[in-house]
């Protein structure tokens, strides 16, 4: 039984940081993509 608990235990923690990790990388994006239309707006090419 506690094996199971290890199991779901460690399978919670890596979704968790499979998706803060999946986050960060659409946040990044993100960023880039304001950033580049920022400076498109100004006249800047990227």
């Amino acid at each position: 039984m506690e094996q199971v608990e290890r199991k779901r235990l460690w399978a919670k923690r890596l979704a968790w940081m499979l998706g803060i990790w999946l986050a960060s990388i659409a946040a990044l994006g993100l960023a880039a993509y304001l950033l580049r239309l920022v400076m498109n707006a100004v006249g800047m090419t990227a």
